[in-house]
């Protein structure tokens, strides 16, 4: 999250079919999933987190396992970030690994603090091979990880926060589709039978535009991902529910595609008065279990200069997270 911070014709068709269909059908109401959701509270899912470190400092417990106690769950996946011009971070890979879990690195085509206004790192320039290089470096650094790991590249595209972001830098749609396969291509070129690929747009927001044009080839893709926040009530946001931050967007991506699973990559709720954030928590549960596409959820397990996004901000939230993930999550 940082807050402070060539596709085949058929795909084209697809996607041109998926508009036509998207603006005359209405976003799916709870009883219109509960087909769907009837068998989806005894679906087994994954959750993981960002915590803003893996390392343990010295006679304490390792932050993985202070999050295990927390959740009373151990965690499927931790969430690093890394730019593409910073080395790979696999010494938090092998702590990661060692507990089980599985790292998802979301790799960022920019540099830190810069803000969107980067055009060193437009579009067009990975596209036309400027960092070809550093992409080969990543993909050989990664693949000589030779462990599981999942690969989130340039997410959040349809938003206006990030130097690969559609409409800044004279970045579009087409160019993010180019982008993703000339990545692709090179990581292939590797060989990435350890890797999985996960793109992720943010949810539709009045912050947060259509995702459907930047969807790359199928094949390029292994999971589909969904970050969504509930900022609370300040300047420029308002307090939002679970179902009105997700619901939407998981119906235009399941229709987008109907093969891959579905991860939350990047899930919050800033605090709020006692007893809210952890409303909001029960109801996030009720929305992933009426998805069953839904694989799993990884929570932003931070603080920022401004808010508390972490489920342990009160003893109600840290049980109603906990009570998710014992409802929701695979134990086995």
């Amino acid at each position: 999250m940082r807050p402070d911070p060539k596709t085949p014709p058929t795909h084209l068709s697809r996607r041109s079919m998926l508009r036509a269909t998207l603006a005359g059908t209405a976003a799916l109401t709870v009883g219109a999933c509960s087909s769907e959701s009837t068998g989806a509270s005894a679906q087994t899912r994954s959750w993981g987190a960002y915590i803003p470190s893996v390392v343990p400092a010295p006679s304490q417990e390792s932050p993985i396992s202070r999050l295990a106690t927390l959740a009373e769950t151990q965690p499927n996946y931790i969430h690093r970030y890394a730019f593409i011009d910073e080395p790979a971070p696999t010494t938090d890979f092998d702590i990661i690994a060692a507990t089980g879990a599985t790292p998802l690195l979301t790799l960022e085509p920019g540099v830190a603090d810069g803000g969107p206004n980067q055009p060193q790192y437009s579009l067009q320039r990975l596209t036309n091979g400027a960092f070809d290089d550093t992409l080969q470096r990543w993909a050989f650094e990664l693949t000589s990880w030779s462990k599981p790991l999942l690969v989130r590249f340039a997410p959040k595209m349809n938003t206006p926060w990030y130097p690969w972001s559609i409409g800044v830098n004279g970045n579009n749609p087409e160019l993010y589709r180019a982008a993703w396969s000339r990545m692709r291509a090179l990581f292939d070129m590797a060989g990435t039978a350890t890797i999985k690929f996960v793109w992720a747009p943010y949810a539709l927001t009045d912050q947060a535009g259509s995702f459907v044009e930047a969807y790359p080839d199928p094949a390029e893709v292994d999971y589909l991902g969904l970050d969504g926040y509930n900022w609370g009530d300040v300047t420029g946001h308002r307090w939002t529910l679970p179902s009105d931050l997700f619901d939407r967007s998981l119906e235009i991506l399941t229709s987008l595609d109907g093969n891959h699973p579905i991860l939350l990559t990047e899930v919050a709720c800033a605090a709020a008065w006692p007893g809210r954030k952890a409303t909001w928590i029960r109801d996030l549960r009720t929305v992933v279990a009426q998805q069953p596409r839904v694989e799993g959820l990884l929570w932003y397990q931070a603080e920022d200069r401004d808010r508390d996004w972490r489920f342990n901000t009160t003893d109600d939230s840290i049980r109603a997270f906990r009570s998710m993930l014992a409802q929701l999550i695979s134990r086995t």
